[in-house]
């Protein structure tokens, strides 16, 4: 039996103008009243401005992809009165018209453009020297704050980015040694992944957009307080994979530096995609379609060239596996609550809002406090 939530997107998309269908004439269609109507969908953890607004979303990129549908007509369908207030409003999100938009993402897909994925990967360059041999120790349940201290030292540059995360991440208080940035603002396991953060961005430096790299940067500087907050909202259960954990959140959206690498045929479609889609599962959605790997799939590629623990790969590749039905994830528990998480990262990193949606999911996650987060972000 379809969910309440099923039957309000099917009602969706069956209307001419989905803008246009009110939650009293939606309630109407499926024979109740609106009062039943709100109750129901928020018994299932959502709402109709939620549904509605997330369909609508997902319309506007996908038309435009598909190719499916005039543009004029495409303003008509997303409540816009004419085209050029549709272009407008979507030149000031996406930072492209969309017929630009368009052109991006609908030249065809060729057998060259997926085979690029795996020779841009064969060709990155390796992880420093420093990196390597933390990761090997972590892989080795070998190793201890002595052992952190001495290779961390042996590299001046990654000296000083320790010290600077471990400054923000106790709120500009500077540690007076690296011994104390490690042991007592960072610890262990976040120092090893600013390694591998900070050599796959020193590695695509000269190769991605730098509006990317920036943008990436201010996520990680802060996402060490979030990974912290998550703790304390109890969406951690126990500290056996912890570890896992957080290298699935540091590392879950970095995929993204590979999708506009400049040697992938669609690199050009990733910043006005980043700039104008607000939910991560929309964005994943369409750089599959458009670019044939999504962001998860690709920070799996980035992850295994570099011998990054194998279950952090096999959590980003369930992440990429997760449907969709009426809007919603459905799948592994886990992997859907991975996918939240990095949806809010994502949300805050690009200065994209929390909407209805996303505070809905946080109910059901059991999350009372999501503003707390934001302010983490808005610091």
């Amino acid at each position: 039996m379809r969910t309440l939530s099923e039957q309000v997107t099917k009602c969706l998309l069956a209307v001419e103008l989905p803008a246009a269908l009110t939650l009293e004439h939606c309630a109407k269609i499926l024979n109740m009243s609106s009062t039943t109507f709100r109750r129901k969908l928020a018994s299932e953890g959502t709402s109709y401005k939620a549904i509605q607004t997330k369909f609508l979303n997902a319309l506007c990129v996908e038309s435009l992809i598909l190719n499916n549908v005039k543009i004029d007509e495409l303003a008509t369908r997303l409540g816009y009165s004419e085209r050029a207030t549709f272009e407008r409003a979507f030149k000031q999100k996406f930072g492209i018209t969309p017929s630009q938009y368009r052109s991006l993402a609908t030249t065809s897909q060729s057998q060259e453009q997926l085979a690029s994925f795996s020779q841009v990967i064969e060709t990155l360059p390796p992880m420093p020297q420093s990196c390597v041999e933390l990761i090997k120790y972590r892989s080795n349940d070998n190793i201890d704050l002595d052992k952190v201290v001495a290779i961390v030292a042996g590299d001046p540059v990654f000296s000083g980015r320790v010290i600077g995360q471990a400054s923000k991440a106790i709120y500009g208080k500077t540690p007076l040694d690296l011994r104390e940035a490690i042991s007592r603002n960072l610890g262990i396991d976040t120092v090893i992944n600013i390694a591998v953060l900070f050599g796959v961005s020193d590695a695509l430096h000269d190769v991605v957009d730098k509006r990317l790299l920036s943008t990436y940067h201010r996520s990680f500087s802060l996402t060490i307080g979030c990974l912290k907050w998550f703790k304390r909202e109890g969406l951690f259960n126990g500290e056996v994979e912890m570890a896992i954990n957080q290298q699935v959140l540091m590392f879950g959206l970095i995929g993204i530096f590979l999708l506009n690498h400049r040697d992938i045929p669609k690199a050009s479609y990733v910043i006005p995609a980043v700039q104008g889609i607000d939910e991560l599962s929309i964005l994943n959605r369409q750089l599959k379609q458009v670019c044939g790997v999504g962001i998860f799939g690709a920070s799996a590629l980035m992850l295994s060239q570099w011998h990054i623990d194998t279950k952090v790969v096999k959590w980003l590749l369930a992440l990429d596996k997760l449907k969709f039905k009426a809007g919603n994830l459905m799948g592994n528990k886990q992997a859907c609550l991975f996918h939240f998480m990095l949806d809010c990262i994502y949300r805050c990193a690009t200065g994209h809002q929390f909407n209805d949606d996303l505070y809905m999911q946080a109910k059901v996650f059991g999350v009372k406090n999501l503003d707390e987060l934001k302010a983490i972000f808005d610091q």
